[in-house]
């Protein structure tokens, strides 16, 4: 009876198991509404608003005299952690959980994998930058005038760190990876991988094509960890750390 009244409520898809741990058991999700909602504004929304509102947000700055707390950090914030809400009452309704997205246990292994990761990307991303600016393509990213100057400021950052770090990895890793498979019904992880890192990329469309591409390349190494480990946990520690890093380090993608 159970059975029958799910059926009859939200619709099931086969996935193609492929024993690779994040592959749900069991071996089907339900589609809801939420899903398509979710899927939409990640696909759809999201990148047409980072193109429509492309520009530089360091020139609002210096226009506005405003403090990047009120124009930036705060609604970054609270729009990451709306979409991470998002996200969790989706994963709810398809009877998966965020454990079936990668939001698994922390395990002292995974920050070996976060350091590993931090020091191998950050090599391959700075040759491809130079590659970039080599034919042409200089990387335009003007962080500067985004880094806090404040002890208010340099808390937010922090905290905006922390954010991005776990709602991004959320969304663009653990969510919409693993939905375009399970929706595609392909073992493959390669279409999936390059639609969510082109969607990734698309939100640093301020930072001009280079930015675009770096960010991109960026998105596919943290989907290529995220795969490996079977874990979201890796991403979010290097995340995190590749952000806060900019207090100290402001010369990166």
């Amino acid at each position: 009876m159970e059975d029958f009244y799910r059926n009859n409520q939200e619709p099931s898809i086969s996935v193609p198991v492929n024993n690779h741990p994040l592959d749900p058991l069991p071996a089907h999700f339900c589609i809801s509404r939420l899903t398509y909602i979710t899927l939409g504004f990640l696909l759809i929304i999201w990148p047409a608003a980072s193109i429509i509102m492309v520009g530089n947000p360091a020139e609002a700055l210096k226009t506005l005299s405003l403090s990047p707390i009120l124009l930036i950090y705060l609604p970054t914030i609270v729009t990451q952690w709306l979409l991470f809400l998002l996200i969790y009452l989706t994963t709810y309704r398809e009877e998966t959980g965020l454990k079936g997205i990668g939001f698994k246990p922390i395990r002292p292994l995974d920050f070996l994998y976060a350091v590993a990761f931090l020091l191998v990307s950050n090599l391959l991303l700075t040759l491809l930058s130079l590659l970039l600016a080599q034919i042409g393509l200089p990387f335009q990213g003007e962080i500067q005038f985004l880094l806090p100057k404040t002890g208010a400021e340099r808390i937010f950052w922090i905290i905006l760190s922390l954010t991005a770090g776990i709602c991004e990895e959320v969304a663009f890793r653990g969510y919409l990876i693993t939905r375009l498979r399970l929706l595609g019904k392909t073992k493959s992880w390669i279409l999936p991988v390059f639609v969510a890192s082109i969607i990734f990329g698309s939100g640093h469309s301020y930072q001009g094509l280079s930015g675009f591409i770096l960010l991109t390349v960026y998105g596919a190494m943290f989907a290529a960890l995220f795969i490996k480990t079977g874990s979201l946990w890796p991403c979010i520690i290097a995340h995190f750390f590749q952000d806060f890093s900019a207090l100290f380090y402001p010369f990166q993608p």
